[in-house]
């Protein structure tokens, strides 16, 4: 089973309340839900979020029909939300009428309205064939496009390798923010071996865009971005 996992949580510090801040007639995280479900490899589909001041997404999510888990631990440890929320999905295979578990997590942020689902597509396809524990894009400079803010791509990471990040990693350790980012570092003395990494370069269409950046982290994003929503 192949898993999308939307993070999104009402207390952003540079714009907060932004994915329920309406574009296009309808809340943000409405946009990238309903480009997450084009997306064709899925199988599913859960927003994971925090206890505490996320009962307005909650109700929302639950009026777009959408699964929500609600993170009960620490704030900054995404990567145990992320587990949470895989672990609390129970997918009946239609073809099989078994329960199936979750293979792989497809990773996007709520702050991406303009998502792209057909390059979602390709990285699942690409680490599903290559077997990697984690697939992204990168730039032509080597970056991953995931730490450079874009609102295009996502990121596809093996449960099990995310498991393995769960149980190696201190519990305070700075890496569990950022979920996956221990995966392709350089310094992988962690973990009992290296996570295999699968990187596709970013597709042209991305390299010929003019707006670079379409994540919303500030009233500024949200405003250049919306125009482009309310112009499709």
């Amino acid at each position: 089973m192949i898993l999308a996992i939307i993070q999104a949580r009402l207390q952003s510090t540079r714009l907060p309340q932004k994915v329920l801040m309406h574009m296009g007639g309808k809340p943000m995280i409405q946009h990238v839900i309903e480009r997450v479900r084009a997306v064709q490899s899925i199988d599913g589909l859960v927003v994971a979020t925090s206890h505490g001041g996320n009962g307005a997404l909650a109700a929302k999510l639950d009026d777009l029909g959408v699964d929500c888990v609600q993170w009960s631990g620490p704030e900054d440890d995404v990567l145990g939300r992320f587990i949470v929320a895989a672990s609390s999905i129970r997918w009946i295979n239609p073809r099989t009428q078994e329960h199936d578990v979750v293979d792989y997590i497809l990773r996007v942020c709520g702050d991406s309205p303009l998502f792209d689902p057909q390059s979602a597509d390709e990285l699942i396809a690409a680490a599903v064939v290559s077997k990697a524990d984690y697939a992204g894009y990168r730039f032509k400079d080597g970056v991953p496009a995931i730490t450079r803010p874009n609102g295009y791509f996502g990121e596809v990471v093996k449960l099990s390798a995310m498991r393995t990040a769960n149980e190696w990693l201190p519990v305070d350790h700075p890496a569990r923010e950022h979920v996956t980012a221990c995966m392709y570092a350089e310094d992988q003395s962690f973990f009992p071996r290296p996570f295999f990494v699968k990187w596709l370069d970013v597709p042209q269409w991305y390299v010929k865009e003019k707006l670079k950046n379409a994540a919303v982290d500030t009233l500024a994003d949200f405003n250049r971005v919306k125009e482009v929503v309310e112009r499709e």
